[in-house]
């Protein structure tokens, strides 16, 4: 951060002067409903800042408490929101006892694009830690068993992926990636009520309990974190900020950017550009970043996909050096924070993105009991080398456990109390930053991440730095 440098406000209002298991039975298939309600997408958040506190219980004994999560109650309380089961396809199938195996199916692009390349590290963190769970027995005497089907970033093979999970025994989905990938099961899912868990995507429509209340998010809202780079970007510019968008052409990227534009003239915030890229597309965007630099922003904010942040970052670094004086500040998404580290290097320089995870590459927070048993765990698999990206997946995975245990001690185990738990739930996770809290309450808090923090990367010290305090004012 330069000398001078503001801190982000921990309040993100415009400001004044710009203002004034045992497999159920299906007994019905469902056509899948392609169509998308406005949404955004995916991912894997990775790295972060150089924190020092992670909230998380010691890890030293295997016991029956999962020593990565601290529940403050395993059951809700007694007025709390529980789900309505009438109009399941198979009523007394979704208040079934699971036991012996519970199954947890996802989909993910494992293959096939510039995806596959970003969320293979997702895919192990999630095996990892299931792995780890069944080792501490954190379900007892239940096993849980997962299985990763490959969509390939692809919302049209999404309902084959699930299809096969269901027919295979799949009791409870969870971490699918892709916003339009988890909307295209998502009707299928509630209709059959089967629980969608922690969509590894952060739409804003996941927050519509109402009309499916089979289906979660876990990542931090888009919409939040838009209002967050906004305010940044109106206290590096006092007097207002140009501003081009660099977006990923698909509901992802559309959302994400409809809702940067929305709020842009709150935050004395001109939008001077705005360029896409194919979700297919791996060529380096060269036309694009030309158009961009032709226009000289202040600021650029980017939502590229997968590999493509790394080449889109490179692209901006050649643009800079051909256009003397034009050194544009960097807003990422938080979505491929993960992916600066190890591919961009230098071309990530000082770029701004965000986050609710620790930084698990920092020396101090590395040496947190929960971060080290992390570290020392993928070690032991052999797979040191993607420590920062298979965060993501075993975020996932051990809020998708930790939800689990708690249906289990409300009584039974069902994709009935699985649900209800997961819509009273308040925990914190072995790799969520000191003062975030992954908690969502019936129709009230649907949304189980809302705090955050900005960070900014050093490509020297491969660390981030925190930019300001961590912002909580979004928290329902």
């Amino acid at each position: 951060m330069s000398s001078g440098q503001k801190p982000l406000s921990a309040k993100l209002h415009p400001p004044v002067h710009m203002l004034g298991g045992n497999p159920v039975k299906r007994t019905t298939t469902r056509v899948f409903a392609l169509a998308m309600a406005g949404a955004l997408t995916i991912a894997a958040c990775g790295g972060d800042d150089d924190s020092t506190t992670s909230e998380a219980p010691s890890t030293e004994a295997p016991t029956s408490e999962a020593p990565t999560s601290e529940a403050p109650s395993t059951e809700a309380p007694a007025d709390s929101w529980a789900v309505d089961t009438a109009d399941c396809v198979d009523p007394d199938g979704a208040e079934a006892p699971i036991e012996g195996t519970i199954k947890i199916g996802s989909a993910m692009p494992l293959s096939g694009g510039v995806a596959a390349t970003a969320f293979a590290p997702v895919k192990d963190g999630f095996e990892a830690y299931i792995a780890w769970a069944n080792e501490q027995k954190l379900l007892g005497d239940v096993t849980i068993e997962v299985q990763i089907e490959d969509d390939q970033y692809n919302k049209d093979l999404t309902p084959a992926a699930v299809e096969k999970l269901l027919d295979s025994g799949a009791n409870v989905f969870a971490g699918i990636i892709g916003t339009p990938n988890n909307a295209a099961v998502r009707d299928l899912l509630n209709e059959e009520c089967y629980p969608q868990l922690l969509a590894l995507t952060g739409s804003p429509s996941w927050g519509n309990a109402e009309e499916y209340p089979w289906t979660t998010g876990l990542l931090i809202p888009y919409t939040v974190e838009a209002k967050a780079y906004a305010a940044l970007i109106a206290e590096r510019f006092p007097d207002g900020a140009n501003v081009a968008v660099f977006v990923v052409n698909n509901e992802f990227g559309q959302v994400y950017a409809e809702a940067f534009k929305e709020i842009a003239p709150d935050y004395g915030i001109t939008i001077v550009d705005e360029q896409t890229i194919e979700a297919t597309d791996s060529a380096p965007p060269v036309a694009q970043v030309n158009a961009i630099a032709a226009k000289a922003p202040d600021a650029v904010l980017a939502v590229p996909l997968g590999a493509g942040c790394a080449t889109f970052l490179s692209e901006i670094a050649a643009a800079k050096a051909a256009n003397a004086g034009w050194a544009p500040e960097m807003y990422l998404t938080n979505t491929w924070s993960s992916l600066i580290l190890g591919l961009a290097g230098a071309a990530a320089d000082g770029l701004y993105t965000s986050n609710n995870l620790v930084d698990v590459l920092d020396p101090e927070t590395a040496a947190l009991p929960a971060v080290a048993e992390y570290l020392a765990y993928m070690e032991s698999l052999g797979k040191s080398d993607i420590v920062t990206t298979a965060t993501a997946g075993w975020h996932a995975a051990e809020m998708t456990v930790a939800i689990l245990k708690q249906a289990q001690e409300s009584g039974v185990l069902s994709r009935a109390s699985i649900i209800n738990a997961a819509r009273n739930f308040d925990q914190v996770g072995s790799l969520t930053r000191e003062g975030v809290r992954m908690k969502m309450n019936g129709v009230a808090d649907q949304f189980i991440a809302e705090s955050l923090q900005v960070v900014q990367y050093d490509a020297d010290t491969k660390l981030f730095t925190d930019i300001g305090e961590l912002i909580t004012e979004f928290e329902s």
